[in-house]
């Protein structure tokens, strides 16, 4: 696994180094073909003398190139095999990149640099930065599949391979085998992927099958048990930190922020997020950039509001109960996407994946994730984050409550636009993978992992993928 994960970030780094030296290569040989060879659409030779006449956007290319390659998902290696819209993504990404250089010109007064030679700059840069990824996809596509072992319980296995449909796709990974950790023996299946034998064996069956990595399903414990009945009976406030002797597994997991009692060795397993002065600073920058984010979103809102009443009776901002931080009800505001009236007759229910409800304008709006603009009221009054565990209505969050354990604690923090949910799992994620996601979002929590999000929820809006 390891090898494997460097020969992914050399990949990536050479992949870098090469867009960067491209665009430069691009953007110079676009002067040469023009002041060299008759184009269609052009009257004469570009004379030599005006490469030195205009000003160069020397620092301006290569960050806009990295940039928006980066946003469109060019560096996501397992995305890239998929081979069939390459192609077009890339001429949208650089043709984005030509306009925004075009206004960067205009700006700086120079209007008489050639129009022709940003022309045949963002053919060659396409010509060359779809040709690299088409080349790395056959490359990859080639690459021998990882194969794993599969350890847990009957339960967590079928509860992993029920979820893998609706999880983010694991290319390149293949399960070879199941090993139970409750007695399931040789002889049986899950889904086609055969039961090897049981946890005691695992040494010999890793051999025997010739595999190098091992996937571990935690089974719930007395310790997840007791954790789940504090945060239940507190209800996320006033409860008590927790200290724990942990095991071997635990140290080698990971866990941070160690601490001792004499020379015994604990661990933090609740604390109040709150307590972290990056929360703090959190919470003055969320109002700040909601602020700014407003003013320029302004033709936008308009536009959509505008859409939204021309198409489909009923008002335009949907109102809606949520719970926010310590368990609290505020209301939400977003665009409507559904017709009017859409839970009338069934009551709450969690929308689909092609829900008929849904209007064709919702549905642009929800794809592009405009519909959750207005939140930014929710964030200037200070009730929502910009990042943060999304917040679920008060009818869903009782269920979760009573069938999901620890999933209280999400409640510790205010409730945000995006999460680490959003930008890593799909639309139909199950509530306890992006609980997973939320915990470890709130107990890692720095000001650059929100500046991380942020930017993982532009690529995903450009995507179109996501929760």
């Amino acid at each position: 696994m390891r090898q494997r994960t460097l020969s992914y970030q050399a990949t990536l780094l050479c992949l870098v180094l090469a867009d960067l030296l491209w665009v430069v290569v691009a953007y110079v040989a676009a002067f040469w073909l023009r002041m060299s060879f008759p184009l269609p659409l052009t009257t004469d030779l570009l004379p030599v003398s005006r490469f030195s006449e205009v000003t160069h956007p020397v620092f301006f290319l290569p960050l806009t190139q990295v940039g928006l390659l980066y946003f469109f998902g060019f560096y996501d290696l397992h995305a890239i095999q998929h081979q069939g819209r390459v192609v077009t993504r890339v001429i949208t990404a650089l043709g984005v990149q030509v306009l925004a250089t075009t206004t960067w010109y205009f700006f700086r007064g120079d209007l008489f640099f050639p129009r022709s030679v940003l022309v045949l700059f963002w053919l060659l840069n396409t010509a060359g930065v779809a040709g690299m990824r088409l080349w790395i996809a056959s490359r990859l596509g080639r690459v021998r599949p990882l194969a794993v072992l599969l350890v847990g319980t009957v339960e967590e296995v079928r509860t992993f391979l029920a979820g893998l449909p609706s999880l983010r796709p694991f290319p390149q990974l293949r399960i070879v085998g199941l090993v139970g950790v409750n007695g399931t023996g040789s002889g049986q299946e899950e889904m086609g992927i055969p039961w090897l034998g049981r946890a005691e064996d695992l040494h010999w069956i890793a051999r025997e099958v010739q595999v190098k990595d091992i996937i571990v399903l935690s089974p719930t414990t007395w310790k997840d048990t007791f954790v789940d009945h504090l945060l239940r009976s507190c209800n996320g406030t006033d409860r008590p930190r927790v200290l724990v002797v942990p095991s071997v597994y635990d140290i080698l997991v990971g866990r941070v922020a160690p601490l001792r009692l004499h020379d015994v060795p604990l661990v933090e397993v609740l604390k109040d997020p709150q307590e972290d002065m990056a929360f703090l600073i959190k919470g003055v920058l969320d109002r700040v950039i909601a602020g700014l984010l407003l003013v320029l979103a302004t033709p936008l809102l308009c536009l959509a509001g505008l859409l939204i009443k021309c198409t489909s009776p009923g008002p335009m901002l949907y109102r809606q109960q949520r719970i926010g931080r310590g368990g609290k009800v505020f209301t939400l505001y977003k665009f409507r996407t559904m017709v009017d009236g859409a839970e009338t007759h069934t009551g709450p229910v969690l929308a689909s994946r092609k829900d008929e409800r849904v209007t064709w304008v919702g549905r642009i709006l929800r794809d592009s994730r405009i519909d959750e603009l207005p939140q930014l009221f929710n964030v200037l009054n200070g009730t929502m984050s910009l990042v943060g565990p999304r917040p679920e209505r008060p009818e869903f969050v009782q269920e979760f409550l009573r069938t999901i354990p620890g999933y209280a604690e999400r409640l510790q923090v205010k409730p945000g636009l995006t999460g680490l949910a959003q930008v890593n799992g799909e639309y139909h994620t199950t509530p306890e993978y992006k609980l997973k996601y939320d915990l470890a979002y709130i107990y890692n929590y720095s000001l650059w992992l929100d500046v991380r999000i942020l930017a993982e929820t532009v690529k995903v809006m450009l995507m179109r993928r996501g929760v």
